[in-house]
């Protein structure tokens, strides 16, 4: 029976107390744990070669919280609606820098490779995406059913809203929108969460903190208060936002009729939106530093009820009150409902939230996750099918708050490794993170995370925010033969991205679901079309649509290996073929030819 215990907190950063046994880097020796006979998952950093090699600023030491968070919001995206997935990552700065405007606030980079390269050209400046500040988050999403992504930009001082004017370029609107938003915001995500066909936009906001008057360092401090001179527990925070679409490019505040505004400024984090008790609803969850977390309700009258207390997600598995970062939403175990994975600060396992229909267990222990994520300063976190045997691995970006740590032999290190959870079969995750080769290279202070199939082969890759540098690329080069699908939804009654519509697939004797997400994770957004792993069914037998507008689609006997549209109320073509699944025996370490466009 889960049950709350506060006397057991260990609240986000004071926790940094507590990590005196902990190696210098708890994850980079592990051994392989094996696969239980399954081909290796298998990525690859090509980021240099793919020309993620751009950077606003130079490094900097970080002592104070804004430069602590380090930003961390990546999306991947197709801003031209080319069929080719672009990047952009928000850019944090220096407080010099920032008190003299700042820097780009997000990078924007066009996937421009041909013949089956992939390479990527930064293209901020000819995009217009010129706003200067302190960027930390990216949420993507057609707030005006245009059929083009837009982007919404967080951080310290001020937010914008960039609308996107076709062929990547876009304009600043934040103020004709009226979503201007000071203080210090982190997370967003969008959702239609009254289901009027236009989607809305949820802010978390961090702590109160002034750039103009920072405080000095304590005379004769030791340990981490003597390099990090802001703790945010002892900092006030800043109410969350809800921004309702009212469908003609405006936006008004609802936050406190809505019920979601945080009227006691808890510390807001990470944001992500998903239909947890299958109602046809949006709901919300936000992640909460050194305090429990909110989910939110939704009760269809444009009203949230905050039900994390009762739920079980607000605090640990034995009712801690932790440093929680970033969550995910996935079915893990094909139980047909949403279970709930959260990232938290060092000496914090996460927690993976089971959802048996009236509440939420944490199973993190039982299933092999808490052991191995103790350790690190854990923030980016995303369910993904890295193997395509239809069940959601768990990747989880890492790195402490500043170089200045690794000054301080008792502290978890500035950089550390990534970590990669495969799921095995929903009975428990296996840490395949050293046999993975996603960190074979240097390593580094990673934030957000962002999923998505970059070259259109049909393995999911994902992106990673780095502290002080350019985004990493990791290109999946699995081999196991297993089949694969993915699908673009198109509203016409619901939104134009579809956010919010849930995708049933049967297969091979699984049954799987996803939804459409604008924004999750920790500050980040994937791509939006859904990605099924098939195992080796070559064909799905059923395939069902629940749209936000209400309205349900099925299509049966759907063969595998393709990306798939799906319009609204219409039907379903093939965009583009998939190159034939790889058995491992015939796999080569080189890519073969680009996928072929469906006539």
């Amino acid at each position: 029976m889960w049950r709350v215990t506060l006397s057991s907190s260990v609240p986000f950063l004071a926790g940094l107390l507590l990590v005196s046994s902990l190696p210098a880097h708890p994850a980079s020796g592990q051994t392989s744990r094996g696969t239980g006979g399954a081909a290796p998952i298998i990525f690859r950093d090509i980021s240099r070669q793919a020309g993620l090699t751009t950077f606003p600023h130079s490094s900097t030491e970080r002592r104070y919280i804004v430069e602590t968070m380090g930003g961390g919001g990546i999306a991947l995206f197709d801003c031209d609606n080319d069929g080719k997935l672009d990047i952009a990552v928000v850019n944090d700065t220096t407080i010099p820098r920032y008190l003299a405007g700042g820097d780009p606030m997000i990078t924007l980079y066009h996937q421009d490779g041909t013949g089956g390269k992939i390479h990527f050209t930064d293209i901020t400046k000819a995009a217009g995406l010129t706003a200067r500040g302190w960027g930390m988050a990216i949420a993507v999403g057609d707030y005006d059913n245009d059929g083009l992504p837009d982007l919404y930009v967080t951080g310290y001082g001020h937010n914008v809203l960039y609308h996107n004017l076709g062929g990547c370029r876009f304009e600043d609107v934040t103020d004709r929108a009226g979503v201007r938003l000071g203080g210090f915001s982190t997370g967003a995500a969008w959702a239609d969460y009254d289901r009027d066909g236009f989607i809305d936009l949820f802010v978390a906001r961090y702590v109160h903190a002034d750039l103009h008057h920072l405080p000095p360092p304590l005379p004769g401090a030791t340990g981490y208060r003597s390099v990090i001179l802001q703790i945010p527990d002892e900092m006030p925070g800043e109410s969350d936002v809800l921004f309702r679409n009212r469908g003609d490019g405006t936006f008004e505040d609802v936050s406190r009729a809505a019920g979601v505004s945080n009227p006691g400024k808890l510390h807001g984090m990470g944001v992500v939106w998903g239909d947890y008790d299958n109602d046809g609803w949006p709901d919300l969850f936000v992640t909460n530093d050194g305090g429990r977390n909110d989910l939110y309700h939704n009760l269809h009258n444009g009203k949230f009820d905050d039900v994390g207390i009762v739920s079980g997600t607000a605090f640990g598995a034995d009712g801690e009150v932790f440093g929680n970062m970033a969550a995910d939403f996935a079915d893990f175990n094909h139980h047909g409902l949403l279970d709930l994975l959260t990232t938290r600060y060092s000496r914090q396992p996460v927690s993976l939230y089971q959802n048996d229909g009236t509440a939420f267990t944490d199973v993190a222990a039982q299933l092999g996750l808490a052991k191995d994520t103790v350790a690190p300063v854990k923030w980016g976190v995303s369910f993904a099918d890295f193997d395509n045997d239809g069940w959601p691995d768990i990747v989880i970006a890492n790195g402490n708050f500043s170089s200045l740590m690794d000054k301080l032999p008792s502290e978890v290190k500035f950089r550390e490794p990534i970590l990669l959870f495969r799921n095995m079969q929903g009975r428990a995750f296996r840490n395949v993170s050293s046999e993975s080769g996603l960190n074979d290279g240097p390593l580094q202070s990673r934030r957000g995370i962002a999923v998505g199939d970059i070259n259109n082969d049909g393995n999911l890759d994902f992106v990673v925010f780095n502290v002080d540098g350019p985004p990493s690329i990791f290109i999946n080069e699995t081999h196991n033969g297993n089949h694969r699908v993915l699908f673009r939804l198109v509203g016409t009654k619901s939104n134009r991205m579809a956010i919010g519509a849930r995708m049933t697939v049967d297969a091979g004797g699984m049954t799987q679901i996803d939804e459409v997400r604008g924004g999750g994770g920790y500050n980040s957004s994937n791509d939006t079309r859904l990605h099924f792993g098939l195992g080796k069914a070559a064909v799905m037998s059923r395939v069902e649509v629940n749209w936000p507008s209400g309205l349900h689609q099925a299509f049966q006997n759907i063969p595998a290996d393709a990306i798939y549209e799906i319009v609204e109320g219409r039907g379903i073509r093939k965009l583009l073929d998939l190159p034939p699944p790889v058995a491992p025996q015939a796999a080569s370490r080189t890519r073969g030819a680009s996928p072929k466009m469906a006539h």
